[in-house]
């Protein structure tokens, strides 16, 4: 894999975590495409590490501040915290107990399908618009948790079910934006910690393409969050269905 290949792949990412589209399922099919050959998991999580900096450096000041009211010992803080962690078990279990089969998953065939479900379940959102808005509680992080697990598999977008789940049970939109992208932060934690000690030897690793495909990820993945909070809270998060159904036609169509 070249530094080019990488960059575009990073950028792909970036583009991808965030919008209810599939980062794991684009990169699948851009992979596909340009006959990489690189190893899938690997190069996933390096570069999800690249929008995971992404979050750290949008979100610093909310994360330093929910951190703070933790420590003052204000009972709001610790409950969102907890509703953190509640929503990460789901897809840390599923990852430890099904990583085999997940990575297995990781390919064309397996994304299209998963495409389309994610853009029934992202345009299923329009039909909750005007439902009362409410807190989320525990039974609600649970559920966008398994939301959360489901998406592991390429093709189904962590972001779009996780904010579709949040929305559908009546969470306000930015809050379910924000919730998510909180949410993603111990996930793709996890996920690097469990590649990296998976690494018999750092010479078989391309550093500089992967190197050049985490910083691609990591800076367009920041100009991405600002644009998709703008969209979100005007309502318009089914619209991105369409193109979920749209990628998996074109990809169905190039590829069989």
């Amino acid at each position: 894999m070249s530094w080019i290949e990488a960059v575009i792949l990073g950028i792909v990412q970036g583009l991808t975590e965030f919008l209810p589209v599939s980062s794991s399922g684009h990169l699948v099919l851009v992979q596909h495409l340009l006959g990489v050959n690189e190893t899938g998991v690997l190069l996933e999580v390096i570069l999800h590490q690249g929008t995971l900096a992404a979050i750290l450096i949008y979100f610093f000041d909310d994360i330093k501040q929910l951190l703070l009211d933790v420590a003052r010992g204000r009972k709001d803080a610790r409950i969102y915290i907890i509703h953190l962690v509640i929503a990460t078990i789901p897809a840390a279990s599923a990852g430890l107990l099904f990583s085999d089969r997940i990575e297995a998953a990781f390919t064309p065939s397996v994304v299209i399908w998963m495409l389309f479900i994610t853009g029934i379940i992202v345009g299923s959102t329009r039909f909750f618009q005007n439902r009362a808005k409410r807190e989320i509680v525990v039974l609600t992080a649970l559920f966008i948790g398994f939301a959360q697990a489901f998406a592991l598999l390429p093709g189904i977008s962590r972001s779009g079910l996780t904010i579709s789940t949040a929305l559908i049970l009546g969470v306000q939109h930015k809050k379910a934006a924000k919730f998510a992208f909180l949410l993603a932060i111990p996930v793709l934690l996890a996920a690097g910690l469990l590649e990296a000690v998976k690494i018999d030897s750092m010479g078989s690793i391309a550093l500089f393409p992967l190197t050049a495909g985490f910083f691609s990820s990591a800076t367009t993945g920041y100009l991405v969050i600002s644009w998709l909070l703008g969209v979100i809270s005007r309502g318009k998060f089914y619209l991105f269905s369409l193109y979920c159904f749209m990628i998996a036609l074109l990809a169905f169509t190039i590829i069989n």
